[in-house]
């Protein structure tokens, strides 16, 4: 069942606009012009959701808000929405019990990010299993306990942490691993980190390529300003190293500076040691969450896993345990199971793997924006791989070098001398 949200707010264009967003989102949403119908549907759906309106006729937002907290015991989370001129006044109705609010003309993509925020922090949605076990780091070798110390002294303050990890190393784990006492809340590309200080819990961002120069600069005002009045702490992320974000025009120099004191998320090739562990691990997670059958790697089927490379890292293993647990019901899994297993995840990926890439774009862009995006992040893969030679760069991707250099100087991206 979807969570249920009311939107509370007198001008019916704003009413039916929402409605429709949120219901292409996969929640059920009412409506209500004021106060009076608003309290018929609380008191009669018992909604998940409020996105209440400040300004309204005989009641307005504000007052509404503290008659439903004055009793104490009302858990419905509140979104505040204001205009320009209310903004002052939506950020006072947290001092009431709102946990967030949206300035209006609404950015769709700040409201769905505060939505699902709201329903989280709440644990109101539905649509989320609160039963399903959060994944930790898994491991007993020195370099993830090393790690897991490290993680235990950050957590007596609220300074921004930064993490550099490859693809698949699950640099996501050890910031929810970071966030234990408190959790964490996941940026949306498309939002304004700015509007989150002071923080109230941990915001991890995963990726700051994927961030525009606007919301890098806005990034980098939020940490100085989070440092000082957060309850929670920014948690920024990247696959690549403080270098390559130092060589990378499309950085802000400020970012990339603060990138020296990244902590290391660790490849599974350097601690093969734990994978043992990981198996054990994965498989009870996927039984407990997923309702897979229980199965165990025999002492061989363990031995060839420790020494088989995983280019997509831990979440490449943990996708070929899951294949294995939907194979069979048996309890054993077998060396001639493995390697058929593998086999045929090497045939389908064939040496093609590294050759991908995920990039998110802002659906705020326009057309011209996304599509440099996406040009600069496969033209800087490419030419990462090329050596920066360009004649080789050339090759990779069908271009005449005279255009590929006007083009790269365009992006922002930048070549070594040949």
């Amino acid at each position: 069942m979807s969570a249920r949200i009311l939107v509370v707010d007198d001008e019916p264009d704003i009413r039916v606009l929402l409605k429709d967003i949120l219901e292409d989102e996969g929640y059920q949403v009412y409506v209500a012009e004021h106060a009076r119908a608003a309290n018929e549907i609380r008191r009669r759906l018992s909604p998940d959701l409020v996105l209440l309106d400040i300004w309204m006729p005989e009641v307005d937002g504000v007052t509404l808000l503290k008659q439903w907290k004055s009793s104490g015991d009302d858990r419905c989370p509140v979104v505040m929405m204001s205009g320009h001129g209310t903004v002052e006044t939506a950020v006072e109705a947290t001092r009431y019990g709102a946990v967030d609010f949206v300035e209006k003309p609404l950015s769709m993509a700040k409201l769905l990010s505060t939505v699902k925020s709201a329903l989280a922090s709440s644990d109101a949605d539905p649509g989320v299993d609160s039963r399903r076990q959060r994944e930790v780091p898994v491991g007993t070798s020195q370099i993830v306990q090393n790690l897991k110390q490290k993680m235990e002294e950050l957590r007596a303050d609220s300074r921004a942490v930064l993490f550099t990890g490859a693809y698949g190393s699950g640099r996501r784990i050890w910031a929810e691993y970071l966030s234990t006492a408190g959790g964490m809340d996941i940026f949306e590309v498309g939002g304004n980190p700015a509007e989150r200080v002071p923080l109230k819990r941990n915001l991890y961002i995963e990726e700051i390529t994927d961030l525009s120069p606007q919301q890098q600069a806005n990034l980098y005002d939020a940490i100085k300003a989070s440092n000082r009045d957060s309850a929670g702490r920014f948690i920024v992320s990247s696959r690549f190293s403080a270098a390559e974000l130092k060589s990378n025009a499309g950085i802000d120099p400020r970012l990339a500076e603060l990138w020296r004191d990244a902590i290391e998320i660790p490849s599974l090739d350097e601690h093969i040691e734990d994978i043992p562990e990981l198996l054990e691990y994965y498989v009870n997670w996927y039984s407990d969450n997923e309702q897979l059958p229980y199965r165990h790697f025999d002492v061989a089927a363990q031995n060839l896993l420790r020494n088989h490379h995983w280019s997509g890292d831990i979440n490449q293993l943990k996708q070929f345990i899951r294949t294995i647990l939907e194979n069979s019901d048996d309890e054993e899994i077998g060396l001639d199971e493995i390697q058929r297993t593998l086999w045929r995840s090497d045939a389908t990926t064939g040496s093609t793997s590294s050759n991908k890439i995920q990039i998110t774009i802002d659906m705020d862009l326009e057309l011209r924006e996304a599509r440099e995006t996406f040009e600069r992040e496969y033209l800087s893969r490419h030419l990462a791989a090329s050596g920066n030679n360009m004649t080789e760069l050339a090759r990779r991707v069908g271009q005449e070098r005279t255009h590929l250099y006007r083009k790269l100087k365009s992006l922002g991206l930048q070549t070594k001398k040949q």
